[in-house]
């Protein structure tokens, strides 16, 4: 039963010659039926079958239009059309302007009594380096905090370029892939329809 499946599915795969192949059938049966129509069956089939190839084509390049500019074809002529010069109008824009800035920065400031012996200088010493200390420290994690910052910010934009190139190779894998078998199906309808008008 598996094995029936994936000869199934095989098959399937070649969908556009399947299809083509029913529909020569079906033609060869309409003129098996109808001898003396000849002219009349060749003609409806080669007529049909262009019109058909043509529309499966235009729906293809619909839906690549779609993957990629997300608009199809429809909204791509209405555009167009409302872009005529009779159907424009004048449009006046007014925008008003508003320019705000904030800044802000930290600062310290020690003020430091005149040390008159060896004892209050050296005290005062100690205290200009434990304060230079902290200071050096605050900076530090400062700027540690910024690096880790920029470092989230670097691997969440890495993240959604990744996301989008795999969306980007998908789209463009079934703009090439997928649509190859509705388009070469619409092409072979053209070519049927044309060889079997030649016939009408």
């Amino acid at each position: 039963m598996h094995m029936i499946r994936r000869l199934v599915i095989w098959f399937w795969r070649a969908w556009p010659v399947l299809v083509m192949s029913a529909l020569a059938h079906a033609h060869w049966f309409a003129l098996v039926r109808f001898p003396g129509e000849t002219v009349l069956v060749n003609k409806l089939t080669g007529t049909a079958m262009q019109v058909v190839g043509g529309l499966i084509v235009l729906y293809s390049i619909d839906s690549n239009l779609g993957l990629f500019r997300n608009q199809s074809l429809a909204a791509t002529v209405i555009a167009w059309i409302r872009a005529c010069p009779i159907f424009a109008r004048s449009i006046t824009l007014s925008a008003d302007c508003t320019v705000s800035c904030n800044a802000s920065a930290s600062m310290s400031a020690t003020v430091i009594r005149a040390a008159t012996t060896i004892e209050e200088r050296l005290a005062a010493l100690e205290s200009r380096i434990e304060e230079l200390r902290s200071e050096v420290a605050i900076q530090h994690r400062a700027i540690h905090s910024r690096i880790e910052d920029v470092r989230s910010e670097l691997s969440s934009s890495i993240a959604s370029n990744q996301s989008a190139l795999r969306k980007f190779s998908e789209q463009v894998e079934r703009a090439t892939v997928g649509g190859f078998k509705q388009q070469a199906f619409g092409v072979m309808l053209v070519i049927y329809g044309a060889i079997t008008s030649v016939f009408a």
